[in-house]
């Protein structure tokens, strides 16, 4: 009998153990994410001035990442700290969105991420982005472009991490300002 109660007792502090061992690995768990930054579209707000309905004061683009690693953005008082986060406006040509080109270059807005990295030992980091892109859906409603819907557009986006791995590159939902 002896031999089976204390057979019963490690079985229960094994029990235990192992169910401790899971609360833990639940608590500490580690994201998976790759060192590559990985971004996802999460949605597009184009605000109007009501004065002027066809225009726009400004829209917010918001995407979601993911990044294994966590070098994402740099410190604001990095002055020589490069772009990281890049938009391209397409525009409408029969159903075929190119890209905004002017004086033989693609229109390309460049954006700094704040230095978001964690304390920590697990640097993973997933989130939302959201760029304020101040009267440029007016700018682009505004041109007169032959054959071509400057009310309907997409933006290409993606980002880059400190390391220089560049994201995918993600093309947003058709959207349309607000007079489109």
């Amino acid at each position: 009998m002896k031999y089976f109660s204390s057979k019963a007792r490690w079985a229960k502090t094994f029990s235990i153990i192992c169910l401790l061992g899971m609360l833990f690995s639940a608590c500490s768990h580690k994201s998976n994410y790759s060192n590559i930054p990985a971004i996802t579209y999460n949605s597009f707000t184009c605000f109007c001035d009501a004065a002027k309905p066809t225009q726009s004061d400004s829209a917010y683009l918001r995407v979601n990442f993911t990044d294994g690693d966590g070098d994402i953005g740099y410190p604001t008082s990095d002055a020589s700290a490069p772009n990281d986060f890049f938009v391209i406006p397409t525009i409408d040509s029969s159903g075929i969105f190119t890209p905004l080109i002017v004086n033989d270059t693609i229109l390309t807005f460049k954006y700094h991420i704040p230095y978001i990295t964690p304390s920590g030992t697990d640097k993973s980091l997933n989130g939302i982005i959201q760029i304020n892109l101040e009267n440029l859906v007016q700018q682009i409603s505004g041109l007169t472009i032959p054959n071509h819907n400057t009310h309907i557009f997409q933006f290409q986006v993606w980002i880059m991490d400190r390391a220089g791995n560049k994201s995918n590159i993600l093309t947003s939902p058709t959207v349309h300002s607000c007079g489109g």
